[in-house]
């Protein structure tokens, strides 16, 4: 049996497009694929990774034309990396960046997963 290595890229689009939203084991793969990196890599670069992985899942649920499921398993699934960035706080500056994020998640989703049919206009 062949094992065929995706990049890490590869596998960002398809979370991002939500190509593969009937597989929900795609989307643990690359948060398991992250955390596992981060592991070998530094501090910076892995506050970095945590961080890009954040804003993919972001993208992900703020698409409207990804399947809404999709989005809200990446919702759900979003808590991991922003857990792995409240670890990098240790300054004030820190807490400031990482409560941005968090406001940012919050106001965002809020506004994208209202549940409000699309198209649908007030």
């Amino acid at each position: 049996m062949t094992n065929h290595i995706v990049p890490f890229s590869v596998i960002e689009q398809t979370i991002k497009r939500g190509v593969a939203s009937d597989s929900p084991n795609v989307l643990y793969h690359y948060l398991d694929t992250s955390e596992a990196y981060a592991e070998q890599l530094g501090i910076s670069e892995s506050y970095n990774l945590y961080k890009r992985v954040y804003q993919v899942l972001l993208e992900t649920v703020c698409d409207a034309a990804v399947p809404m499921h999709w989005r809200e398993l990446c919702l759900n699934a979003i808590n991991r990396p922003l857990l792995q960035l409240k670890r990098f706080v240790i300054t004030d500056q820190d807490a400031v960046e990482y409560f941005r994020l968090e406001h940012e998640l919050r106001a965002l989703s809020h506004y994208f997963m209202a549940g409000m049919p699309f198209g649908v206009k007030q």
